[in-house]
């Protein structure tokens, strides 16, 4: 896969934000798990097509708030922002990313998620392609599996 298409992928990985919407339970999983993506996560591990990527050689960061909308940083330039969708439920859960602004606008995304307090792991594909039901990559597969840790 072409360095390029690695970092666009990439890019819209690490703009995982999940819309807030007013009036749900506090016990509902969609307000738990959109509750602990706010923050900033910076990439720690990336793997795309099963080959690793060198994740620490830039500096990817992104800045999710309440209201959903994230916006991801690469070596300091903003690269991109958008919104998420996520389906907690869904076994593993889901998330639908779509980028609406910077490299990659107008793309979206289905991928699964994991999240932990400190960690968030997610494994994605282009929308035109089937949704990953893993967390990994294998060569030709087109996925991409990112680890997040948060700052």
């Amino acid at each position: 896969m072409r360095r390029q298409h690695c970092e666009l992928l990439l890019a819209a990985a690490c703009c995982i934000g999940v819309p807030w919407t007013p009036g749900l339970r506090a016990d509902d999983p969609a307000a738990r798990d959109r509750a602990a993506y706010v923050g900033t996560w910076r990439a720690v591990t990336i793997e795309a097509d099963g080959t690793a990527q060198p994740a620490r050689e830039r500096n990817i960061v992104v800045v999710n708030r309440e209201d959903g909308a994230w916006t991801m940083t690469i070596d300091g330039r903003e690269a991109s922002s958008g919104t998420s969708t996520i389906d907690p439920l869904a076994t593993p859960p889901e998330i639908d990313i779509e980028i609406t602004t910077g490299d990659g606008a107008g793309s979206k995304l289905l991928g699964i998620y994991e999240l932990e307090p400190k960690r968030r792991r997610l494994c994605f594909r282009g929308a035109a392609d089937w949704r990953p039901r893993e967390f990994a990559t294998a060569q030709g597969s087109k996925a991409v599996l990112v680890t997040f840790e948060r700052e």
